[in-house]
Order: structure tokens, then sequence, then C-alpha cells
């Protein structure tokens, strides 16, 4: 009986070893032959087990956004990096393999063969990151996946408890659509539904959702599109 791990296996002669006393004891003594056979495949299969050739990718996601006084004054960069169930997509070229959620701001893809991969967030439109990573060869982490607010969509004061204020400028009229959203997807909030004209102008949370009960603590996506113009920003719920 030969080793299937001919070329492979570093213990290709102890399992040729083993192949040869088995053949003399087996002659005589079948019952031995039961009790030899399933070590030998065990011993000959082990590096299948230890070392399958596949691997883990694992990365985390962060949410920035900014954290503002009641005036709307920028007092810091806010930063959630253990945000639950954001969805990662794991791409091989323009092929989608698989996808998972974010526990505590972390993702993990395992049983990955060698070769080159992407990872990706979509928040909204075509706000997300893309992560790639030119060769999977053994465990390994990936680059953080950053998902950053938009620079003319402000929320104030950030974190806020009762209610928030979001302020926009729109550099023609146009139909808007603005929704309170949790970083899973779930929208919780549909705050403008609406024609609005040129101009700048202020939408107020009372921090509800659209059963009029009050959100949960934790962090919330603000997203606004007007035509092809998405835009994001991160607020925090105390």
């Amino acid at each position: 009986m030969m080793c299937s791990h001919q070329g492979a296996c570093d213990r290709r002669s102890s399992c040729s070893a083993r192949s040869s006393r088995f053949r003399r004891t087996s002659t005589g003594v079948g019952s031995i032959l039961l009790l030899v056979t399933p070590m030998l495949f065990a011993a000959c299969a082990k590096d299948d087990i230890t070392n399958p050739g596949t691997y883990t990718l694992t990365g985390r996601v962060r949410l920035v956004g900014a954290l503002r006084n009641g005036a709307g004054d920028s007092t810091d960069v806010q930063r959630v990096e253990n945000a639950d169930s954001v969805r990662v997509y794991l791409y091989q070229g323009s092929t989608r393999k698989d996808s998972t959620g974010t526990t505590s701001g972390e993702y993990r893809f395992g049983g990955l063969s060698s070769g080159a991969y992407s990872v990706v967030t979509v928040l909204w439109g075509e706000i997300g990151d893309t992560v790639s990573i030119a060769s999977v060869t053994a465990d390994m982490a990936a680059d953080t996946l950053v998902l950053q607010s938009s620079p003319t969509l402000i929320g104030y004061p950030n974190p806020f408890q009762d209610a928030t204020a979001v302020r926009f400028p729109m550099p023609s009229s146009s139909a808007v659509e603005m929704i309170a959203r949790k970083p899973s997807g779930l929208t919780v909030r549909s705050l403008v539904q609406s024609n609005l004209p040129a101009g700048y102008h202020q939408v107020t949370w009372d921090a509800r959702d659209d059963s009029g009960n009050l959100v949960s603590a934790g962090p919330y996506w603000i997203l606004y599109r007007a035509a092809s113009d998405y835009r994001c920003r991160l607020m925090v719920k105390m």
C-alpha cells in the first residue's frame, strides 16, 4: 500500500515503512489488519488535516465622521471601530465569492485558496471602500475598510440624545431622499422624500423611528440622495 502523499508528504518514508510492516504482519493475523489499517490511513492523511491548503482572511471596518457641538462646530474626528453587521463582500477578479457581516467591527473569510482577492463594502450609491490583496498565500489580515462621511452633509450636535440637525447645500432643485439607517443596512426613519429648491437646507431628526419610538443608542448613518448625488453622515445616538 502506497502513501497518498507521494512527492508532498514529508513522512513518505515513514508511511512506506508502516506499509511494509503492515504487509508482513497481516499475513498471519487478520485481527491486526483491522486495528492497523485505520492507523495507517490516519498517519498518511495527517498532512491533509493540518495543512489543507486553504487560508483565512480577516479585516476590520471603520466608520468615520466628526464630533460637533450644538453650534455645529467640529471638535474632533469621530471613529466607530466596533460596528456590528456591516456587510462585506469578497471578490476574486470580478466574481463575488462570499459575503459576511462584521462582529464588533471585524469580518472573516475562511477556506480560501491561494490567489488575488478584493474585499468591498458599499454604504450608499457609490459610497464605499475596497481593499485589494495581491496574493493570499497564508492566513492574513487585510487593510481596514473605511466608510468616510461626506463633507457637504453636516450633522450636529454629534453625538446627540434627543434630536440632531442635518444641514446640506443643494446646487439646483431636485427630488431629495434622506433616511436614517443603522450600519447593518436597516432603515429606521425616512426624513425627507420631496422636491427641494436650490440653496441651503436643514432637517431635524428627533431620534425616533418611523413608528414614533426612540431609537436605541449606537451609530447611525444619515443618507442623502438627489439624482446621482449621494452623501452620508455618521451620527451617534447616546
